[in-house]
């Protein structure tokens, strides 16, 4: 039967869900349970929200964050309570360690039954505190909009993040004026407020010195670039000094792949010639990323023949974990406007840096394909595809070997067409995640690069392509392992292999079962083809990548290592 909205009353779910309409939500990721269902009772009321069942609340909270990564706007997912918001929360530490705007709705048991130890009842609000920020408990119907209108804002606001509103069950059927106003919010003193305001004159003119003077400069963008809009700025900043860059994960694509300035990705499994640049500069210009640990090594060492310049939106940041010479609290945006505009701004004088670094590269060349049947080969492949058409794919990846391969041979000239999971490191990211991008972008050719260890974590989200055959192409790299682990334990653990080989079901019967088509490739004969056939359909389909089980990825800094001390091959091999 279809739902008659003039025949119930309009509830606090109909006034959250005409917030989030008019903040320009059209999809919702989620999964209903008993404390939700006033909620979802409204739902139908609302088709101009796009409501998608997951298969679990994990993958609800990914899909949301898919959406808000390729889209650069606020994902929105809910759950019912108890275990339906703790399945939410690994969702929602990845979007808070990659600083993406996810907005959960949670449903609770009724008010005055908190603290009771109801059926599924959690303190979903306490659970979340460290990863979130900021939860609200919704116990009023009164600030129903205030409170869903302030959580949106503070999502996207400054270093944005997920939140969490979580909303007893009696409160999202309680009656609500169903004409409102979403008022005008004014958050109280944000500690990234300063990084909107220009830097002072004393700071740009000690960072002018310190580039004007450099020999061996090196600048390094990083995902607030991206999640500054600033893209354009930071291009037009690398051309007017010519200095040579590196960036993060999160920064792939902030630069085109061929850009005669961009040199590759720093850290644990950057580019040789990256990682040794950084290492030897006396100048780091760092804008927008926080110097996580997977990038500097040892972060006593990293910088320490420099001059560090650390550019982030969050105080907090600045001298956290490198000790940094100029610490800047700036909007990555405003910063580099700032400096562009500055009138002693020029062109460095570094033909022999960018010599050496070249000469670096050469000696150590990333290699992208291997003799045998690799997953580089398989990403080699994927990589000519997408140049011949960058426009039309967004590439997505999971977590572990195959992610850093990606980030290495992938070519991907937008960062909202290359989705990874940074600081959190999420197996089970990538197929969710893919869907989420999916839905943003039904124009586009979504990717998604996954092993046979992480495509299992979430695998039950192929039942959402049985509702909605969405341009979606999953490629397994299946090896048998838990590849990365593996790594490390061959490398430094004299190659105790424990709990890492991986069996799995076959890919292709549980393709078939979700009504998906799939395929198997085993050796480079098939490869291009297999590839091309399933690019000519615009529904999902599955590629069961079977790849050489232990090949290792380089290069790599081993742990308690610094950036200078990067490996090309295993130590073994060296003897």
């Amino acid at each position: 039967m279809n739902p008659v909205a003039n025949q119930r009353p309009y509830t606090v779910s109909d006034a959250i869900l005409d917030v989030l309409k008019a903040h320009g939500v059209t999809h919702l990721f989620g999964y209903p349970g008993g404390a939700i269902l006033p909620f979802y009772d409204a739902l139908p009321f609302h088709p101009e929200i796009r409501h998608v069942l997951t298969r679990n609340e994990q993958g609800a909270a990914f899909m949301a964050g898919g959406f808000a990564r390729s889209t650069k706007k606020l994902g929105v997912c809910c759950a019912t309570s108890g275990p339906g918001a703790t399945n939410l929360v690994t969702g929602i530490f990845d979007a808070m360690m990659d600083s993406i705007p996810v907005l959960a709705i949670t449903g609770q048991v009724p008010l005055a039954m908190i603290g009771k130890d109801m059926f599924q009842e959690v303190d979903i609000t306490g659970v979340t505190m460290p990863i979130t920020k900021h939860n609200y408990l919704l116990d009023d119907p009164k600030n129903t909009v205030s409170v869903l209108t302030e959580a949106i804002k503070v999502a996207l606001s400054g270093r944005p993040g997920p939140v969490l509103v979580d909303v007893p069950k009696d409160i999202l059927a309680s009656p609500h004026l169903k004409e409102f106003t979403i008022p005008e919010i004014t958050l109280p003193a944000d500690p990234m407020d300063d990084g909107y305001k220009s830097p002072n004159g004393e700071t740009m003119e000690a960072i002018i010195t310190a580039l004007s003077n450099a020999e061996r400069p090196v600048m390094l963008l990083g995902h607030g670039v991206v999640l500054s809009h600033a893209e354009t700025e930071a291009q037009a900043l690398i051309e007017k000094l010519g200095i040579p860059v590196v960036t993060t994960i999160l920064g792939k694509g902030i630069l085109p792949h061929d850009h005669p300035l961009r040199l590759g990705y720093l850290g644990m499994h950057g580019h040789y010639h990256c990682n040794m640049a950084a290492h030897n500069a006396d100048v780091i210009l760092n804008v927008g990323s926080r110097f996580d640990d997977r990038i500097v090594g040892r972060y006593d060492v990293f910088g320490h023949k420099s001059t560090v310049i650390h550019v982030d939106i969050d105080r907090s940041e600045l001298c956290k974990v490198v000790k940094t010479g100029i610490p800047v609290q700036s909007d990555a945006k405003m910063f580099l406007t700032t400096l562009l505009k500055h009138r002693d701004l020029r062109p460095l004088k570094i033909q022999a840096w960018l010599g050496t670094i070249k000469t670096w590269e050469t000696e150590q060349p990333y290699e992208k394909t291997t003799p045998h049947f690799s997953i580089r080969n398989c990403l080699k492949a994927i990589d000519d595809l997408i140049k011949a058409d960058p426009e039309r794919y967004i590439v997505v990846v999971d977590v572990g070997q195959h992610q850093m391969w990606a980030m290495l041979s992938c070519s991907v000239n937008d960062p909202t067409k290359w989705l990874a999971s940074g600081g959190a490191g999420s197996m089970g990211f990538g197929l969710p995640s893919a869907i989420g991008a999916a839905f943003a972008h039904p124009e586009k050719t979504v990717l998604c690069i996954t092993g046979d260890g992480g495509i299992q974590m979430n695998i039950q989200e192929l039942g959402v392509l049985q509702d909605y055959p969405l341009n979606l192409k999953i490629l397994v790299m299946n090896n048998g392992f838990l590849g990365m682990v593996r790594q490390w334990q061959e490398l430094f653990y004299a190659n105790n292999y424990s709990a890492v080989a991986i069996k799995s079901p076959d890919f292709i019967k549980i393709a078939d079962a979700y009504g998906i088509h799939g395929s198997r490739i085993t050796d480079e004969a098939g490869l291009r083809s297999t590839l091309e056939t399933m690019l000519k359909t615009t529904t999902p389909a599955l590629v069961d990548c079977i790849v050489e089980p232990e090949e290792n990825v380089f290069p790599m800094v081993p742990g308690g290592k610094h950036l200078g001390e990067t490996i090309t091959s295993s130590p073994q091999d060296n003897g």
